[in-house]
């Protein structure tokens, strides 16, 4: 069956669900085509930056196309489902997949979005100001200096070739960003902070070297990348190699040796990783004690939590509790 060709426009031209009159009480505004599905928007927008965060269910194979050019910076943030895109003027499609990132120029019009029938797409969009992303970058670095050069000449670039891997991190800043409940004033400057230190991290993620690495099979790395899925959502739960092989359909020495080279971590320094900054989380935004988040976390002494969280923090959750100076987290490696 062909797929379904819509214009970007299309999107905001569907029929409004059922009782949806005006912003729901998430913010989002919905609409519902029989050819696209149902899409969802929520859609921020500030002097230098756009946050828009869309889900959809797509009813057909549709292609996408927008033939708009974009004088901005479009950095996509892809929580579920799958797109397959392809720039003017970018040579290698960007194949985005649930937990990765990518940021793009795209100056010239005419670029085409491939996504798959009964999808539950999700993701987060930040479009940002093109003269305030080229003074907000400097030029100390290649990096850097590349993409200045790139925009200098109106050329179409992606940050990096291929797309990059949302980490922890960069998760709980996103869902800070999704989930702010202040108002006013502080809502804005929260969530513009929280943007801000996202792409930091993206553009501090995009400037580390890469080492040429032993290319992993296709079907692998779908498989690592389901499994990165499963850690995401069942992280306090105990697992043992031999399970998560059993999960992922890949041997064990595959498992270690394909996830470490893919996400340049080991499976278990991950798991502690998402631990650490779940327990980061409970400290920070509620009103539990260390003994409770401990816990929670499933240690059955609160010294041997705190050992860990100052491994990973370089605080102890006390002083982390007291709002002490922050100290970068240790790698796990």
């Amino acid at each position: 069956m062909a797929a379904t060709v819509l214009q970007t426009t299309d999107l905001f031209e569907f029929n409004r669900m059922p009782g949806s009159e005006g912003l729901a009480a998430d913010g989002f505004l919905r609409f519902q085509n029989r050819k696209a599905g149902n899409v969802a928007v929520k859609n921020i927008v500030f002097p230098h930056m756009q946050i828009m965060e869309t889900q959809w269910e797509t009813a057909n194979d549709i292609e996408l196309q927008d033939v708009n050019p974009s004088e901005g910076i479009s950095i996509n943030f892809m929580l579920g489902g799958t797109i397959d895109t392809q720039f003017r003027g970018i040579r290698q499609e960007l194949n985005m997949r649930p937990g990765t990132h990518n940021l793009v120029h795209a100056p010239e019009a005419s670029h085409r979005n491939r996504l798959k029938r009964g999808q539950s797409l999700s993701m987060l969009l930040v479009s940002l100001d093109k003269a305030f992303f080229m003074s907000a970058i400097g030029q100390d670095d290649s990096w850097s200096e590349r993409i200045l050069n790139e925009l200098h000449h109106e050329r179409p670039f992606s940050g990096i070739s291929g797309t990059s891997t949302i980490t922890p991190q960069m998760r709980h800043l996103i869902d800070d960003i999704r989930s702010c409940k202040a108002l006013g004033p502080m809502r804005n400057l929260l969530i513009q902070s929280r943007v801000l230190e996202l792409v930091a991290l993206e553009i501090e993620q995009f400037k580390t070297p890469v080492l040429a690495l032993e290319a992993i099979p296709a079907d692998e790395v779908e498989k690592l990348h389901q499994l990165k899925r499963y850690l995401d959502a069942n992280f306090l739960s105990d697992h043992s190699l031999a399970q998560l092989s059993r999960y992922c359909l890949l041997n064990e020495f595959k498992v270690k040796k394909g996830f470490k080279q893919l996400f340049n971590t080991t499976v278990f320094n991950y798991l502690r990783k998402l631990r650490m900054e779940h327990a980061a989380q409970l400290l920070r935004n509620y009103a539990l004690s260390v003994d409770e988040v401990a816990d929670r976390l499933g240690y059955e002494h609160a010294q041997h939590f705190s050992i860990a969280f100052k491994k990973y923090a370089g605080l102890t959750p006390s002083q982390y509790l007291q709002g002490k100076a922050p100290v970068r987290p240790l790698a796990y490696a």
